[in-house]
């Protein structure tokens, strides 16, 4: 007869993995200032390069319509 396994731990799928390793460094970075600061800076940075791209698309798309 084989043992009963716990079927919180057998079951988890990738999804599941994936999540509670997100949840750990989510709660991380909210009980540290400092990484949480550099999170903060590292998105500022990642969406204002991205405003800067969509602006230069869409001025160098507009030119070429005159």
């Amino acid at each position: 007869m084989s043992m009963p396994q716990n079927s919180s731990q057998t079951n988890l799928t990738d999804t599941d993995f994936e999540y509670n390793r997100l949840a750990q460094s989510a709660q991380l970075y909210l009980n540290n200032p400092v990484l949480m600061h550099q999170l903060c800076d590292r998105v500022y940075e990642r969406l204002y390069a991205d405003i800067k791209i969509q602006r230069e698309r869409i001025g160098n798309s507009s030119t070429g319509r005159q």
